[in-house]
Formats: C-alpha cells, structure tokens, sequence
C-alpha cells in the first residue's frame, strides 16, 4: 500500500474524523465513515464533486485560489502594509464597528470596507487529516509502490497546497479567543459540532507559519476594498472582470449615483466660498488696501486671473452633471443592448 508524509497536523487534531482511503486505489472505495462503514465517492461535504485529481484540484481552485491579487502582489505594498498577521480577531471586527459577512468568493476573503468585513467559511474537508495526507502534501513527498502510476503533484494540475495551509493560518489570526470561536459559529464561519478546546487544538498548528512559507496573497492581511479598487484601475491586471471595480459593491445606478452625488456637492460648496470670496475683492478698490498694487497691469492680470478661474469652475460644474446624469444614462443603455442582443441569439 502506498503512503505519504503527514499532514500539518495529527490525525487525533482532526475536526472532522471521516477516514479515507488512496484516491489512486483501482477498488472504488474513497471515503470510509468510521461510524457507519458507508464508503462515498465525493468529496467531503459536496456530493457534487467527484474524487479524481482534476476534479478535486479544479474545486480547491475555485475555492481557495486568489488569481486576481497573485497578479496584484508585486504592487499590493502600495496599497496595504505587507504582513501576514495584520488580521484583526472576530472580536475586534465587532469592535470595530465591521458587520460580518460571510461570503464563498475566495478573492473576497479579509477584504473590509466601512462598516464591513467579507470573511470565507472554514471548507470541512480541510478539518479532515486524510484529504491533506492524499491531496494536499508539497510535490515530492509522495511515496508510491513500483506498480503504481505516475501521479501529478497539485501544482501541475493548477493549485498549490500552500494556499490551503495559508487560508487556515488566517483563521489562527482571527479566532484567537473564546469569544472569537462564539461570533464565529454565530457567522456559520465553522461547523457547528464542534467545541472551543477542539479548535484550539487543531488551528494552532497553523498559528506559527511564517510569511515566507505561505501563498502570495497571504503575505498581506486585512486589505480595503477601496484601495483594491483603485489598484485595478490603475494597474489593470488580466484576470479581473472590469477595469473599474475589484469588487462592485453597487447594484443599482440610484445608489451609484447617490454616493457619488454627496462629495461632488461638498467640492461645490467650497468652490461657491471662493468664488464669492473673488468677487468680494474685485468689488473692493485696492489702493487703500494694498497700496503696493497701484498700476492698472497688476489689477488687470488680478482680474484675468480670476476670470479665467471662474470660467474653469464653469466646465468643471458642466462635466461634473454629465458625471452624474450621462454615466447613469450610458449604463442604462449598454443594459438595454445587451439585453437585446441576447434575445437576438435566443
């Protein structure tokens, strides 16, 4: 029978007791219950996922993979601080005033903005010792018997177990208390069966990684949405849906709109003090002021100068309207387009 090295932890931490059996065996038995003896053949908590290689690598990819950020990470200390442990716990989130928002998006996980924070639910088969021994060692410490066939190591099949080993120590950050491990069965952030000691016992053989030894994306912690925003307008990387947004958190053009409205009248505001401040002391004769300023030249290019300010604020308020008016419009129109071109093909 073939066998591998261990997992990051002992078979005893396991939170989830499931045993099974080497996916490259040739007799159709995958997953053993140690309860009932029912052998399945999917994946640990998804019925919907088979057991061969590409189908469980193809699934922690989906899961776990950040594309997106990896093509960002050259360039992400420009937006966030580069440490892995700048991860607030669960309970400092609440502190903080962030609501708690489970989400599947793997590339959303620990990205915040104003009043929240998206944080991914810990997958039941990483609890479970057997999956990391079969799918989850680094490429190389795989030991086969002589008749058995070549396997792939994960990273040619496009997933690199580090990122798991990585998504876990995240977890170390956030749940470091009792209270933390509450909230978080609360959020459904972890299975429900299980109890505080357990936890504790299991996550912290991930506590202690060091940044050097984890996946690219989690050498940073907490990242802002905002910032992240900007990043992909900046930089434009491939693998993001638009060129706009990392994450578009608008989902309809009233509320597009009204957020972009409340700065805008803040910027005319002010700029309506200055202008009137201007025309206050165009009113007023200088001489007796400043009597330095006494030719007509001086006055004159005073005058221009705010003249031409003033025209300038003009174009600014004229483009500032089609800001709020044309782009809500051209969006509604793109919608209406794709709409008739897809009822075209049908």
């Amino acid at each position: 029978m073939s066998t591998r090295t261990g997992a990051p932890f002992e078979q005893s931490c396991a939170l989830d007791k499931n045993t099974l059996q080497n996916p490259h065996n040739t007799n159709g038995q995958y997953y053993h219950s140690q309860k009932d003896a029912i052998t399945l053949q999917h994946l640990l908590g998804n019925p919907a996922i088979g057991l061969s290689l590409e189908d469980i690598y193809g699934h922690l990819s989906k899961e776990l993979a950040t594309p997106l950020l990896d093509e960002l990470h050259p360039r992400l200390w420009l937006v966030a601080r580069k440490t892995g442990s700048h991860i607030d716990t669960l309970h400092m989130q609440k502190v903080k005033g962030r609501s708690i928002i489970p989400t599947e998006d793997p590339k959303l996980h620990l990205v915040w903005k104003k009043g929240t924070i998206y944080i991914k639910p810990v997958p039941q088969f990483l609890l479970n010792h057997d999956f990391w021994v079969h799918y989850l060692q680094p490429p190389g410490q795989i030991l086969l018997p002589t008749n058995s066939p070549h396997i792939q190591n994960p990273i040619d099949l496009g997933f690199d177990p580090k990122i798991a080993m990585s998504f876990l120590r995240s977890y170390a950050y956030l749940i470091k208390y009792p209270l933390d491990f509450a909230i978080a069965k609360e959020q459904y952030l972890v299975p429900a069966d299980i109890n505080w000691i357990q936890w504790s016992t299991f996550i912290n053989n991930f506590r202690f990684i060091d940044d050097r030894d984890v996946a690219k994306r989690y050498q940073y912690g907490q990242l802002r949405l905002s910032r992240l925003n900007w990043a992909v307008r900046i930089f434009g990387p491939q693998h993001t849906r638009t060129r706009l947004f990392y994450e578009n958190t608008y989902w309809s053009v009233g509320e597009f709109t009204e957020r972009a409205t409340i700065p805008l009248l803040f910027l005319f505001a002010s700029i309506s003090i200055a202008l009137s401040a201007m025309q206050v002391a165009l009113a007023v004769p200088l001489e007796g002021l400043w009597p330095q300023i006494s030719s007509n030249n001086e006055l004159k290019a005073m005058d221009r100068a705010f003249w031409l300010f003033s025209i300038a604020m003009v174009f600014l308020w004229l483009f500032t309207w089609f800001f709020i008016l044309g782009i809500p419009l051209l969006i509604l129109l793109l919608q209406l387009l794709f709409a008739c071109t897809t009822s075209r093909k049908k």
